[in-house]
């Protein structure tokens, strides 16, 4: 029995993180997206922010806010509904979530690096932003799939 509590208390805790970093997030993306700058000094020593942001931020930001909404919502729910099905079934949809959200921030690519004040940097920046987020979900894919295989596994053997 104190093996279960432990489990179930550590999966509450991973739920509670998740949705704190998710809140988190979305609180950034929504409003502290003026911050996504290269801050600059005028001579009489005020600071401006250049943003590194198109409009083109605001046609994916529903994107990640919807998809933030669903990620705590399936977390809360599985504060409640303690079920192993759900939760795996729950963390696949979420790398999927993850998928989705990050094409479709390669795909929009709202940034403008033109602002930054090295020509090298503004060549090689977007570059490497794409080439992270590429990796971001090619990850996500990864860990959907081996998720999924876990769950199938635990479905054929009949465990749990």
């Amino acid at each position: 029995m104190g093996s279960s509590s432990r489990n179930r208390s550590g999966g509450i805790g991973e739920d509670v993180m998740i949705i704190l970093v998710t809140v988190a997030q979305l609180i950034f993306f929504a409003f502290l997206h003026r911050y996504i700058a290269w801050p600059t000094t005028t001579p009489n020593g005020t600071v401006t922010r250049l943003s590194m942001l198109t409009d083109a931020y605001f046609t994916w930001l529903p994107f990640p806010i919807a998809a933030s909404i669903i990620v705590i919502e399936a977390s809360i729910v599985m504060i409640i509904y303690q079920n192993y099905w759900f939760r795996q079934a729950a963390w696949v949809g979420f790398c999927l979530i993850g998928i989705a959200v990050v094409v479709s921030l390669v795909t929009i690519f709202p940034f403008d690096f033109s602002v930054l004040p090295n020509a090298t940097a503004v060549e090689v920046v977007p570059k490497a932003v794409t080439a992270f987020l590429i990796l971001q979900a090619t990850f996500y894919g990864i860990a959907a799939v081996f998720l999924f295989v876990r769950l199938r596994k635990h479905m054929v053997g009949g465990n749990r």
